[in-house]
C-alpha cells in the first residue's frame, strides 16, 4: 500500500512539473496561440514561424533560430494570416459600408506593427499573400476566380488570370502563389504568373520548408523543379524540410529523415505545428509548449531490442524495419501503433498480407489490440499498441490500474503487452508512461473540440 502511495504522489509531481528529459532542449510556452483554431506554420529563409489569430487578437511567433513572440489587438474583424519572411501580416474587415480592409504587418524582429487600408468587394477573405509591400488575393467578379494584385506604395491594381479557378494564394519563403483547383501551382508576379509545379487536383496543401509544399496524401512538392518526397503517417500541417532533412511528429514522436536514415525523439504530446532552421527544428505541442531540438538530440531507430545498436548490428531478418513504415520492429513485435488505427490503417502502411485476433482469427476490419498479429514478408509479427496494455484496443483506467501495479511489481507484463506499456517509445517502462497514458486515457474521455470545423464555412465565406 505504501508503494502504491508513493507512485501516485510520484505520478502527481512528474505531471506537475512535466516529463524529465536527459537530453538538452530550449522550452517555450505559446498556450494562447497554440489554443486558436487554426495555427499555421511557415518554416522560410529567416527561420521557422508559427501565427494565427482568435477573435479581434493576432498571435505570431519565430521559433528558431532564436525565439520572439507578440500579439496585438485590431478594432475590425481578423479574416485571415499570412506569414512572409520575419513578417506576419493579417487582412482585417473594418467597414462592412464601405468595404474597407486593413492588412496589418507585425515585425518578428521587434514588435513593431504597421498597417495599409484598401477599398474592394467580391474577393475572398480566407487566404492572401503579401511580397514585396503588394498584396494578392482571389477576386470572385467573373466567370472565373482570378488573382488581384494592389501594390500599396502606388496604389496600382492589376489582373492575374488562368484558365481555372484559383483556389489558394499563399507566400512561401517571401514569394506569392496561387494554386488552382486543378492543383497546379503558379508564382505570381505584379502583373503575371510563371507555372512552377504540380500538387494533385482539390489536394489542400501546407507550406513545408523553403521551395517547399506538401499535400495531404504526404507528398513534398518542390516549387523549384516540381519533384517530389513522401513522408508516411505524419499529418501534413506537421512536416517540414530543411537543408535535405525531413522532420515530422507522429503521434507521440518526433521523426529526422535523411536518405540514409531516420532518428526519432519523443515529445510529451501531439504536435500542432513543426518548422526548422538549418539543423534546428521546434514543434508546438498541443498544450502550448514549444520545444526546440538540434540534430543531436535524435536518436537513431532501432530495429531490435539491443541497446547501443548501429547499421551493423545483427538483427534477425525478421526484425528488418519494411521500406516506407513507421512503425518500429522489434523481437517479432510490431510497435509504435497507437490507438484508433484501425486494421485497413495498418494494412495500407505496412506489407501486411493478413491480420489475426489473440485467439487466431482472421479479421479484416476494426480497431488494432495489443495482442494481435500480423504476417508481413511472410513472417509473423505481435502487434503492440501503445497504450493499450490490456489488449482491448483502447487506452482507458483498465491500463492505468494495470500498469500502476506492474510498477509496484504487483502484476505482470511481459512480450507485446510490456512494449505497449512503453508510450513515448524510450525503450523504458516507468512512471512517464504512466503519466502519458493518463492523459491519453483523459483526452479519449473529453475529446477536444475540432479545431477547424466549427469556423470552416464562416472562413471560407465571400465578402
Amino acid at each position: 500500500m505504501k508503494r502504491l502511495i508513493s507512485l501516485a504522489v510520484a505520478v502527481m509531481l512528474i505531471t506537475l512539473l512535466g516529463v524529465c528529459r536527459s537530453r538538452a532542449y530550449d522550452e517555450y510556452n505559446l498556450t494562447d496561440l497554440a489554443a486558436c483554431s487554426s495555427v499555421k506554420s511557415d518554416s522560410n529563409g529567416k527561420g521557422g514561424f508559427v501565427c494565427a489569430f482568435s477573435g479581434n487578437t493576432v498571435f505570431s511567433a519565430r521559433l528558431v533560430p532564436d525565439f520572439s513572440a507578440y500579439n496585438f489587438s485590431v478594432g475590425g474583424r481578423i479574416r485571415s494570416v499570412s506569414q512572409s519572411g520575419n513578417y506576419t501580416y493579417a487582412l482585417v474587415f473594418d467597414d462592412a459600408f464601405t468595404n474597407k480592409y486593413s492588412v496589418y504587418s507585425l515585425n518578428l524582429d521587434n514588435g513593431n506593427v504597421s498597417r495599409n487600408t484598401f477599398v474592394d468587394e467580391n474577393f475572398m477573405t480566407n487566404s492572401f499573400s503579401v511580397t514585396d509591400n503588394r498584396i494578392y488575393y482571389i477576386k470572385t467578379d467573373s466567370l472565373k476566380s482570378y488573382v488581384a494584385c494592389r501594390d500599396f506604395s502606388s496604389d496600382k491594381k492589376s489582373k492575374i488570370t488562368f484558365s481555372d479557378n484559383v483556389n489558394e494564394v499563399f507566400n512561401n519563403n517571401g514569394k506569392s502563389y496561387a494554386r488552382l483547383c486543378d492543383g497546379s501551382i503558379y508564382k505570381l508576379s505584379q502583373s503575371s504568373s510563371t507555372y512552377v509545379a504540380d500538387t494533385g487536383e482539390l489536394k489542400n496543401i501546407y507550406n513545408a520548408g523553403i521551395n517547399r509544399v506538401i499535400n495531404k496524401d504526404g507528398f513534398i512538392v518542390s516549387l523549384s523543379d516540381n519533384s517530389r518526397d513522401y513522408v508516411s503517417n505524419a499529418t501534413a500541417e506537421n512536416v517540414s524540410v530543411s537543408d535535405g532533412k525531413i522532420y515530422s511528429a507522429v503521434n507521440y514522436r518526433l521523426n529526422l529523415k535523411t536518405s540514409q536514415k531516420t532518428k526519432s525523439v519523443s515529445i510529451p504530446d501531439r504536435a500542432t505545428a513543426v518548422v526548422s532552421y538549418k539543423n534546428q527544428c521546434a514543434v508546438l505541442l498541443d498544450n502550448g509548449t514549444v520545444q526546440v531540438f538540434g540534430s543531436g538530440d535524435f536518436e537513431e531507430k532501432k530495429t531490435n531490442g539491443n541497446e547501443g545498436s548501429n547499421d551493423n548490428h545483427n538483427s534477425s531478418k525478421s526484425d528488418i524495419q519494411p521500406n516506407n513504415s513507421e512503425y518500429l520492429f522489434s523481437d517479432g513485435i510490431v510497435y509504435g501503433i497507437y490507438s484508433g488505427e484501425t486494421v485497413a490503417d495498418f494494412k495500407n502502411k505496412t506489407s501486411a498480407e493478413n491480420v489475426y485476433k489473440a485467439d487466431g482469427t482472421l479479421t479484416k476490419s476494426g480497431k488494432l489490440k495489443t495482442g494481435f498479429t500480423a504476417v508481413i514478408d511472410s513472417k509473423t509479427y505481435v502487434i503492440a499498441v501503445c497504450g493499450d496494455v490490456t489488449g482491448e484496443g483502447n487506452v482507458n483506467s483498465k491500463d492505468v490500474t494495470l500498469l500502476q501495479k506492474y510498477l509496484c511489481d504487483n502484476a505482470e507484463l511481459d512480450g507485446a503487452y510490456l512494449k505497449a506499456a512503453d508510450f513515448n517509445l524510450d525503450g523504458k517502462v516507468d512512471n512517464r508512461d504512466l503519466v502519458l497514458i493518463s492523459k491519453k486515457k483523459k483526452k479519449q474521455n473529453n475529446p477536444r473540440p475540432n479545431r477547424s470545423g466549427l469556423i470552416y464555412f464562416v472562413r471560407n465565406k465571400l465578402y
